[in-house]
């Protein structure tokens, strides 16, 4: 079980007014976007009755905030998403804030205790959490295991979400860089049906990479 540490790196000052100025940029962006989807999983139906761990690739996720922005009449159930507890973190907090969307402040290397504790509560809750499994760290496409604990210890259902972009910069360093869609890009995002957790992380790992599509 990760250790748990000190409290999560506050944005700054110049790190709050440069998210308010891209939450306006971006959700400028996001209007233009030509989305797609595919819920299998129901997530965004009304008549679901549980909260579900939203499984993303790190550098689809500031993609799937701005497509998510466009469906947000329609989700019922809160959404947090888990960040790193480091001042980039609290910077992508405050973005997802202004997306109403919540955040879940941790990693593996930091407030990890702490982050599934409160992560726990969120899903204990009725909230749904999204988490990049090959976050904050890398390698990206690498599932680190951390999801899988989280699903067996909540109960929860794996909702794999597949996001595909015709257009996108690439925002970052090789690695942890974010996709960013050009305007009026074709998104295409596919909730696959959730997956429970209960095999070893060599049986589960596989399953869910499978599951999360094309990369």
């Amino acid at each position: 079980m990760p250790k748990s540490s000190s409290a999560p790196a506050s944005a700054t000052l110049l790190q709050k007014l440069a998210a308010f100025l891209a939450a306006v940029l971006f959700k400028a962006l996001a209007l233009t976007l030509r989305v797609r989807w595919t819920d299998e999983a129901g997530f965004y139906s009304a008549a679901r009755h549980r909260p579900f761990i939203l499984c993303i690739w790190h550098n689809r996720l500031l993609g799937a905030i701005l497509c998510d922005y466009r469906a947000a009449k329609t989700r019922r159930v809160p959404l947090s998403v888990l960040t790193s507890a480091s001042k980039d973190g609290g910077w992508l907090a405050s973005v997802a804030a202004r997306f109403r969307m919540g955040a879940v402040r941790g990693s593996s290397s930091r407030r990890g205790a702490a982050a599934i504790l409160e992560i726990s509560r969120h899903l204990g809750g009725g909230g749904d959490i999204a988490i990049t499994p090959d976050g904050p760290r890398g390698p990206n496409y690498k599932i680190a295991p951390g999801i899988l604990y989280l699903a067996k210890h909540a109960g929860v259902g794996v909702i794999p979400l597949e996001i595909q972009m015709s257009s996108f910069w690439r925002i970052g360093k090789k690695w942890d860089a974010l996709w960013i869609p050009k305007p009026f890009s074709k998104v295409t995002m596919t909730f696959h049906k959730a997956l429970e957790i209960q095999g070893s992380d060599q049986e589960e790992i596989p399953r869910l990479d499978a599951a999360m599509g094309e990369k």
